[in-house]
């Protein structure tokens, strides 16, 4: 293993710890209750959400899939109680410095209790997928074929993270909402595994129920990567009918649909060569499958007309929005016009790590040409 990622790893569970530590230390302030088991359990659970990763990586079962879950609710509340020991701390200096006093116990009780509520619907929040609709002007492209359209509408989803977290019960629900939606086609757009030792084929099977006439395609992101068996995942999305479009163009009712594999596509002179080998026929409109909202300047450039992409989750919980927004350049999200092209990217209907969205909403993107 690179020591770079080594040292990350090092930082990012060190930090992990003087989050936890932080909290048992605020317990003590607020409520006197501490001593060395409790502080030797915090330093316990700071190790849970990254061993539990490993383990995900490369075992499964009962007792794996219990231990992830757990890490993962405990990661994403950490910081939330985290979130309440800064409020904590902030509140009672205010009254101390004017002067007056506050009990300890009853500004943590809120700010903890506070804090979990949040929490908890960030939770709840998180297992509710919402339909997001758009329209996406493609009248004023060459060769749109308005008549054939008109009343046609295509699905876009991404980022399932299917595992431990999100099963086929999830997915079940997505998809009875998709074909409620009744698209002429849909597309999946990357991250459909979260990367953990998983039953692929059981987790995907509910996709079966999709049956749109335009048909279904995916394309690959960066979590099916980190899967130990990436051909036989990719096979078992083809066994559902699904299209995966490796590097591909098809023709959809007179749109070029045009899918790229995300490592073949993830640097910028790949992106750009790839492009150029696929051909981009500038008198026909055309639309590109891309997981990350990366280098897209080079597609627009190549002469694409709307790009679809996902993997930045929208940063999921706020306010880690205002560095996805930063990261790329204000395309992380939602329906904005880059030159010539259309990009909208979606925050996805799953989540990476804890199941919590904040500020954020689990989507399925509706899409009406006009």
């Amino acid at each position: 293993m690179p020591i770079a990622i080594i040292a990350s790893l090092t930082v990012f569970e060190a930090l992990l710890i003087v989050v936890h530590l932080a909290v048992y230390a605020t317990l003590v302030v607020a409520f006197g209750i501490g001593g060395l088991w409790l502080k030797t359990l915090f330093v316990i659970l700071a190790l849970t959400f990254f061993s539990a990763s490993i383990l995900a990586h490369f075992y499964k079962g009962a007792i794996v899939d219990g231990y992830y879950r757990f890490s993962a609710y405990w990661f994403g509340l950490i910081h939330f109680l985290f979130g309440g020991a800064v409020i904590f701390y902030i509140v009672l200096n205010l009254f101390y410095t004017r002067g007056a006093y506050v009990s300890p116990s009853l500004v943590g009780g809120i700010c903890f209790g506070a804090f979990f509520l949040l929490h908890l619907y960030g939770t709840v929040n998180s297992q509710h997928p919402r339909v997001t609709s758009i329209k996406v002007k493609f009248s004023t492209i060459p060769g749109f074929r308005e008549d054939f359209w008109k009343g046609k509408k295509i699905v876009f989803v991404s980022d399932f993270q299917l595992g431990n977290i999100y099963r086929e019960n999830f997915t079940g629900r997505v998809a009875r909402k998709i074909t409620a939606l009744d698209p002429y086609a849909v597309f999946i757009g990357g991250d459909l595994y979260d990367g953990v030792v998983c039953d692929e084929e059981k987790l995907i099977a509910p996709l079966r129920e999709l049956h749109p006439a335009g048909g279904t395609y995916y394309i690959t992101g960066n979590h099916e990567y980190y899967l130990r068996d990436v051909p036989g995942a990719l096979a078992a999305i083809s066994a559902l009918g699904i299209t995966v479009l490796d590097n591909k163009k098809v023709d959809i009712g007179g749109i070029d649909l045009i899918g790229v594999d995300y490592r073949s596509a993830h640097k910028r002179e790949d992106f750009k060569e790839l492009l150029e080998h696929i051909g981009v026929d500038r008198s026909r409109p055309s639309i590109l499958l891309k997981h990350e909202p990366s280098n897209l300047d080079v597609a627009e450039a190549a002469g694409i007309s709307f790009d679809l992409s996902g993997h930045t989750h929208h940063g999921q919980i706020f306010p880690l929005m205002l560095f996805t927004r930063q990261i790329y350049k204000g395309l992380d999200y939602g329906l904005k016009q880059l030159g010539k092209m259309q990009v909208f990217t979606s925050s996805g209907v799953g989540t990476w790590g804890s199941p919590l969205r904040l500020g954020t909403k689990s989507e399925i993107v509706l899409i009406e040409f006009i």
